[in-house]
């Protein structure tokens, strides 16, 4: 059975209403005008694709820039921060999403595509695509019969197209699942650091076939993988949050803040305070 269709939208028509659940849009965007103030850097409670037709930029996403062009694909899950800096206007479909779309619970858990943030495509690739999109949106914003269940599939079928454009290991099915099974864990324990086996142990793996998955999408151990998620969350909540170290290493589950600031620098080359100072 088909989950219903709600329409994400409120005033603006771009934000979501807590019982909404699906939006898509054509729009554009525009470079700001001289000496504007820039919109902040932010993140939504749900599943955004952005797929840019026409324009040039920067899309920022948790501390990587990739370019803005025709065929750019973003990929944004819940938890990312991110931010457009436009050169010159693009126009773009924007799709949102949460997963009380799917009336299936598994069908989500089977794409990975949500744990890498860009993919260019071009020529047929780009044409697929982009004909989908034209389907969809055209299916939401029209009162046709069946709509919900054409809505359904459309979206369905466009994720399946997607997530067939990443590499083939990607595309292995018990690993795809397995990998995404890793990232869903680690967003619910809110990235905090710990031994790849705390991991392995509730998600009823062998550490080495977890290790292998891990290595086989990131080309990262699966301990490498752990700590750059806990590290891009460390560095989020002090960019964008006033919380303290002390704060920030116990929400992270460090065992005290010394051991947290030796970690970041570590990582960074920089204390965690250092970090916040210089980049605010």
């Amino acid at each position: 059975m088909n989950k219903i269709i709600e329409d994400f939208t409120n005033n603006n028509g771009y934000e979501p209403c807590s019982e909404k659940n699906f939006l898509i849009k054509e729009t554009r965007f525009l470079p700001p005008p001289t000496h504007a103030v820039s919109p902040p850097v932010h993140r939504h409670p749900y599943y955004e694709i952005i797929f840019v037709t026409q324009g040039k930029g920067d899309m920022q996403i948790d501390f990587q820039h990739y370019p803005i062009q025709q065929g750019s694909l973003f990929f944004f899950s819940p938890a990312q921060m991110h931010f457009p800096t436009v050169d010159e206007e693009f126009n773009c479909f924007l799709l949102r999403f949460d997963l009380s779309v799917f009336s299936e619970n598994n069908f989500f858990h089977n794409l990975s595509m949500f744990n890498f943030d860009y993919l260019h495509i071009q020529d047929q690739n780009y044409k697929d695509v982009e004909q989908i999109l034209i389907q969809l949106h055209e299916e939401f914003t029209e009162h046709r019969t069946l709509k919900q269940s054409a809505i359904c599939n459309l979206l369905k079928i466009l994720l399946i197209t997607l997530q067939r454009l990443f590499p083939k290991v990607v595309n292995s099915t018990t690993q795809t699942s397995l990998f995404s099974a890793l990232n869903q864990l680690l967003e619910k324990n809110h990235y905090q650091i710990a031994h790849p086996s705390e991991y392995a142990k509730p998600l009823k793996v062998p550490m080495k076939v977890l290790n292998t998955v891990i290595k086989e999408f990131t080309g990262m151990s699966c301990g490498e993988y752990i700590r750059s998620k806990t590290l891009i969350e460390a560095k989020r909540l002090l960019l964008y949050s006033t919380k303290n170290a002390n704060e920030i290493a116990y929400e992270l589950g460090f065992v005290d803040t010394s051991y947290f600031s030796r970690f970041f620098k570590k990582e960074t080359g920089v204390s965690p305070m250092t970090f916040r100072k210089i980049s605010l």
